[in-house]
């Protein structure tokens, strides 16, 4: 079954559980809304902010909320996934984000960024993702960015983003003048059953469904095959949804849950 087959069946415009998601298809589920509101806050105050969540809760949906919700006419964000720093390492790559060459040291280049950052004419937002892949050695660059200046008046707000071990990686001593810069705190929370079922229905709707096409026992099903996991819920939910349109269902049932998890334990 095609796309244009699944989507005709259910009477759906377009696939529901996409990694893209609308507005309209959004659930602000109680975590989502207090982290949200966390790096606001941070921004607003120029406070350094720590986001952690385990892969799949919904990070990038968050990260993309968070960028939409500023007004760019007077924020500039500057989001760098940090996979790698390369040889110029993290203060670096952000003169080269920020448009400026490298000095003799990482200390004189993290002035001139720290000193371009002061002269702008907007409020600058630094988005260092994926941090928790990075070495102790490129996290303690960090440092290089927080002197005094910084504590008395930060020329932007910074948010370092990244999964569990990150959190390990600040509680090293080495690094205890970056954790505890970091006066706001976030996380992702997986769903709860009930936002679970709340948020197979926004997303079908925002689609185009006219009405629930999980039932109870699915939905109840589904929360307790993926833990509340917002990825692992997409990718079952279609599954699902690609089961009961083969044996030409309208909606899905439990044996259609059970159907779909069996094929990915199975493939």
């Amino acid at each position: 079954m095609n796309v244009s087959d699944l989507l005709g069946h259910f009477s759906l415009r377009e696939l529901p559980f996409a990694r893209a998601v609308s507005e309209a298809g959004l659930l602000r589920h109680r975590s989502f809304s207090e982290a949200l509101t966390r790096l606001e806050l941070a921004i607003a105050t120029k406070s350094p902010a720590l986001l952690l969540a385990e892969p799949g809760l919904g990070k990038s949906t968050l990260l993309g909320t968070l960028s939409d919700s500023l007004d760019r006419t007077r924020i500039r964000l500057v989001y760098t996934p940090l996979s790698s720093c390369g040889p110029f390492g993290l203060v670096g790559q952000l003169a080269v984000r920020y448009g400026l060459r490298s000095r003799r040291s990482a200390a004189q280049t993290a002035q001139a960024v720290l000193d371009e950052l002061a002269r702008s004419v907007k409020q600058e937002v630094l988005v260092l993702d994926e941090a928790h892949l990075l070495p102790r050695a490129t996290l303690d660059e960090l440092r290089l960015l927080s002197n005094l200046d910084f504590d008395r008046l930060a020329p932007f707000a910074l948010v370092l983003v990244g999964q569990p071990p990150l959190r390990e990686a600040l509680a090293l001593p080495e690094l205890a003048s970056l954790d505890q810069r970091l006066a706001i705190r976030a996380s992702l929370a997986p769903l709860t059953e009930q936002e679970t079922t709340d948020y197979l229905d926004r997303r079908l709707r925002a689609a185009g469904a006219r009405q629930t096409l999980f039932r109870p026992s699915a939905s109840a099903r589904l929360f307790e095959k993926t833990r509340g996991v917002p990825r692992l819920i997409n990718n079952l939910a279609n599954a699902a949804l690609l089961a009961a349109a083969a044996v030409g269902k309208k909606h899905v049932d439990l044996q259609e849950v059970e159907d779909a998890s069996f094929d990915q334990d199975n493939a």
